[in-house]
């Protein structure tokens, strides 16, 4: 039966009209009734004739790649919401873009000049170096399938995309999937497709839009084929400056070409040269505006002040904090300072009008990384500071001194061939003694590290998969760990496994125990959040709190509810009888105030990081903060004690931020806000 407009799918999406097709599906666009938004719908073509095994893999390949793609968080990348079962085939519900794609725009427009290319290639760029450290590839990138959102380039169709997992195949023995012309050679003979044939994939794009054509191309597939296999990259006449990076996209050779992260960073550098507005590096401004005019009288003296800060790996001093472009701007003297007033926690600011040349930015860099840090920890007294990096290691910084304390490397692992390596996860114990860190790879592993001797103590391993998220129990002689699809219980110090729960659940999101240890909140990519006491010897309690990913979830310091971050923040009472719901803001990370009458929690909006800063009694943000700029994600932590907030860089450092409960000398009070927002 052919679907038509009108036709309600999965009970809340109706079909307004048919706007694409491919090899493997029609794209309507639709209305979400729930939701009242539109929404893009990708109807899975299967077969009728199809053999029952071909149909159930058909089936499962598209459950499996629409959960990796539901797992990106990038404003560069269509967001998956969900994935729903109508007419026995599965139909996946992505955010609806408006704006042409660009093979659409050069066929109606002609090729488009460097400049604009170079702008849009650096966009995908920074959208793929995020997908690729989540582990996905999307193996069809093409003009057709980068939509324009304005300026912004948004990668659509991650449909065929595959986890970079070398214990999972995807795609048949001999099966090609794909568009040739823009397909590298190592996918077209059916070897291993990893990152790099993005990178391919993306200069063959960037050189159709620049030229109008793609480099490859011929009469038959045979034709095109044979020239991706056999000849060189043709020159550009039209791409300038752009044209000797096109030629090492466009290498035979995948170790030749660079990664996403030096393509996107190449691409500003000579849209820079040229004069472009990408190239200097931005200092973040930090950005609060519901608190009132500053007091007079704060100067300049008060502002926290960067400093000359030692590059350990290189040996060479490098000067923190650019000043950002000059221009007249409201700044901030510190990002946030918490005042405790009215039972509610405000953020603070120093409001300046100068040049903003002459002030440093509010933030102090810790340096000594070589790549970007994908997750960030304080230890329990707040002297070190871990960041879990993409080149497979941990840096640990002196907090008081600023400086790199250790570099950690991961353990040498046979299985992991020549797969790269990431630290997605690292966890300080509560009594400070031990490290955790986790990392994703062919076995994903979690290492236990002596944080006084800097060696491993144990290694967490079994038959299946184990890896991130992680949360340790305030006795730090647990730690729980995500598996697949269960939750999986250790001593610390013995490195047993001492208790497993689960085995049939959606992949596990977000960890934490309760303050007395005697519970383990879980939250899933489904949306479920689930109540574990291990010691209790009874089944987890389950209840189902949103229709998307749990990012992340806490408890409440007295542990009578479990905070949860996804579409919005959710107060959720332990009892199940409640769910409170703050304003409508997406939230990704959360963490509560010791004295539990705040929320700090961090959102991902238009290629930015947010703070808010909620009051747990009013349920409003009391404050507000940018806290990065440019970046897909960004990792966050804050002392126990919410003295100090790390966030991470775009230029491999990590930003230490002053943040005080305590409200201290030259710091605005802000009076509470006196109206609730809606519970929604």
């Amino acid at each position: 039966m052919t679907s038509a407009a009108g036709e309600l799918v999965g009970g809340r999406y109706r079909l307004v009209e048919a706007i694409g097709r491919g090899g493997m599906g029609r794209v309507w666009r639709a209305h979400d009734d729930r939701l009242d938004r539109e929404v893009a719908v990708k109807e899975v073509l299967v077969p009728d004739d199809a053999a029952s095994g071909l149909r159930s893999e058909l089936i499962a390949r598209t459950e499996r790649e629409a959960r990796a793609a539901a797992r990106l968080r990038h404003p560069g990348v269509v967001a998956v919401h969900d994935v729903v079962h109508h007419r026995g085939v599965p139909w996946i519900v992505m955010e609806f873009v408006t704006g042409p794609s660009l093979g659409e725009l050069v066929r109606t427009q002609g090729r488009l000049g460097w400049e604009r290319v170079a702008d849009l290639g650096a966009g995908i760029a920074d959208a793929l170096a995020h997908a690729h450290a989540a582990g996905v590839v999307h193996r069809d990138l093409k003009p057709d399938n980068v939509l324009l959102a304005g300026d912004r380039p948004v990668i659509a169709d991650f449909g065929i995309a595959r986890l970079v997992d070398a214990t999972q195949h995807l795609t048949a023995t001999h099966t090609v999937i794909g568009t040739p012309q823009f397909m590298p050679p190592e996918q077209l003979e059916g070897r291993r497709v990893e990152a790099p044939a993005d990178l391919w994939a993306l200069g063959a794009t960037l050189y159709a839009a620049v030229e109008g054509r793609p480099p490859f191309d011929g009469p038959t597939l045979t034709a095109v084929i044979t020239a991706v296999l056999t000849q060189p990259a043709p020159a550009s006449a039209h791409a300038g400056p752009v044209a000797e990076l096109l030629r090492a996209l466009l290498a035979k050779d995948p170790a030749a070409r660079p990664d996403a992260q030096a393509t996107a960073e190449g691409l500003r550098a000579l849209r820079g040269a040229a004069g472009g507005a990408e190239a200097p590096a931005r200092t973040p401004t930090v950005v609060v505006d519901r608190v009132p005019a500053p007091a007079p009288g704060i100067g300049f003296a008060d502002m926290p002040t960067a400093s000359a800060v030692p590059d350990a790996l290189e040996g060479a001093p490098r000067r923190t904090g650019p000043p950002g472009p000059r221009r007249r701007s409201v700044l901030l003297g510190g990002l946030a300072a918490l005042a405790a007033v009215g039972g509610a926690s405000a953020l603070a600011i120093r409001q300046f009008d100068r040049d903003a040349a002459e002030v440093p930015p509010p933030w102090t860099a810790l340096t000594g990384s070589r790549s970007r840090v994908l997750s960030l920890a304080f230890s329990a007294d707040g002297t070190l500071l871990a960041g879990g990096c993409e080149d497979d290691t941990v840096r640990l910084w002196d907090v008081a001194g600023r400086t790199l304390a250790a570099t950690l490397v991961m353990p040498p692992d046979p299985a992991r061939d020549d797969y790269p390596i990431e630290v997605r996860e690292v966890r300080f114990s509560p009594d400070g003694r031990t490290l955790a860190t986790g990392t994703n790879g062919p076995i994903p592993r979690v290492h236990l590290w002596d944080v006084a001797t800097r060696t491993v103590t144990h290694t967490l391993d079994r038959s299946g998969p184990v890896s991130y998220p992680m949360a340790f129990s305030p006795d730090s002689r647990t730690i729980a760990t995500s598996g697949d699809g269960d939750v999986l219980l250790w001593n610390t110090a013995t490195g047993a496994l001492t208790s497993t729960v689960g085995g049939d659940w959606e992949a596990v999101t977000a960890l934490a125990f309760s303050p007395d240890g005697k519970a383990l909140a879980i939250g899933d990519e489904d949306g479920n959040l689930r109540l574990w006491e291990p010691e209790a010897g009874s089944q987890p309690t389950e209840r189902k709190v949103v229709d998307s990913t749990l990012q992340s979830v806490a408890f409440t310091p007295d542990g009578s509810a479990v905070i949860s971050g996804s579409d919005r923040l959710r107060l959720n009472d332990r009892t199940g009888s409640s769910i409170i719901q703050f304003g409508s803001e997406r939230t990704d990370w959360v963490m509560p105030s010791p004295d539990g009458n705040s929320i700090a929690t961090l959102a991902h909006v238009d290629r930015s990081a947010k703070l808010l800063l909620w009051s747990t009694s009013t349920r409003t943000i009391t404050g507000e903060a940018e806290v990065a700029e440019g970046l897909g994600s960004v990792p966050v932590a804050l002392t126990s004690d919410w003295e100090r907030l790390a966030t991470g860089g775009d230029d491999n450092s990590v930003r230490l931020w002053p943040f005080s409960l305590h409200n201290p000398p030259g710091y605005i009070r802000t009076p509470a806000p006196t109206s609730a927002a809606s519970s929604g």
